[in-house]
């Protein structure tokens, strides 16, 4: 697979992006079509960070036509990889013209593949042990995974005790009027599914609805602008 021929974003405005946006939509769906519909729609809402996961039928396909889309780009939506889960599958995506990479898992060899592309990466973890050593291997953010299994803002509240620096990202299906809660507890930002992208919603035509859900969200987590 070709490498995209689009001027790439470098990590430092993927880290820039995202300390400004704080969100990431999480596209998972049944078909290539549908995930395609859910990306536009994102980028249509403002939502910059794109995540396509590798469970997708075609997934490569789909992050490389994204990568290469105009309409896209001009809106400034930049697309990612998820549910990376070896080196191979993020040396794929990044050649797919993935910029970003997430894993439910702590994956060392994506986090350096990431690094050596200049990509961000955002690998997963469960137990203080796993953050600390996603830290360590140069992880630029760190996913909490599954976080609302083992307890949400409570378990980040807990965590950052103990962690006071990491860069904790909460991931997963977060409801809208969690987001505060989350923010009190210390998370520096979210990867979101289904309650941003709303698959049912899709599934029956309604985008215009599913761009308004994903502008709620969106101004929800963007960081007030400071003059």
């Amino acid at each position: 697979m070709a490498i995209t021929q689009r001027p790439l974003a470098l990590r430092r405005d993927l880290i820039r992006i995202f300390g400004e946006d704080r969100l990431v939509a999480v596209i998972r769906t049944t078909t290539p079509g549908l995930a395609r519909d859910a990306a536009r729609a994102m980028s249509e809402a403002g939502v910059r960070l794109v995540e396509i996961t590798l469970t997708i039928p075609d997934a490569f396909e789909l992050i490389s036509d994204l990568a290469n889309d105009d309409a896209f780009a001009a809106r400034g939506s930049i697309v990612g990889a998820g549910t990376v889960l070896n080196g191979r599958q993020a040396e794929e995506s990044l050649l797919a013209g993935a910029r970003f990479l997430v894993s439910p898992i702590l994956v060392p060899e994506m986090i350096a593949a990431a690094r050596a592309r200049d990509a961000m990466s955002m690998p997963g973890t469960m137990t203080p042990t796993e953050m600390v050593r996603a830290a360590e291997l140069g992880a630029d953010f760190i996913k909490v995974y599954p976080v609302a299994t083992i307890g949400g803002p409570d378990y980040i509240t807990n965590v950052r005790r103990a962690l006071t620096d990491l860069p904790l990202v909460a991931t997963g299906n977060i409801d809208l009027e969690e987001i505060p809660d989350y923010f009190t507890a210390g998370v520096v930002g979210f990867g979101v599914g289904g309650p941003l992208i709303r698959p049912d919603l899709l599934q029956r035509g309604d985008v215009a609805s599913v761009i308004h859900n994903a502008e709620r969200f969106l101004a929800a987590t963007r960081r007030p602008a400071t003059n």
